[in-house]
């Protein structure tokens, strides 16, 4: 993975950590308990034009690894697919 990539990627899991969508915060938490929905997330986001479609693929991607059942509604992601797409516009600026 480039290193440009790399940041991303950790940055991407953060977020995800910091909102912690799954409420595994009660359990033992490590640093990557999101790098894998991460790197899914970072895989798609270049067909992303808006924040609502980045909340969609976020959305879309936590219900692909943990069942649409458990992952609640679409709003819980809103906020957090916003910090993602900042995050991911202010890398791009970088790479400009």
């Amino acid at each position: 993975m480039k290193k440009k990539n790399r940041a991303l990627h950790l940055d991407i899991s953060a977020i995800l950590l910091k909102y912690d969508p799954m409420e595994v915060g009660a359990a033992v938490i490590e640093d990557d308990e999101y790098d894998l929905e991460a790197a899914t997330i970072l895989s798609r986001i270049k067909e992303v034009h808006s924040k609502e479609e980045l909340t969609d693929i976020v959305f879309e991607e936590f219900q692909s690894w943990y069942g649409k059942d458990a992952v609640g509604p679409r709003d819980k992601y809103e906020k957090m697919a916003s910090e993602i797409w900042e995050t991911w516009h202010r890398y791009n600026k970088k790479a400009a």
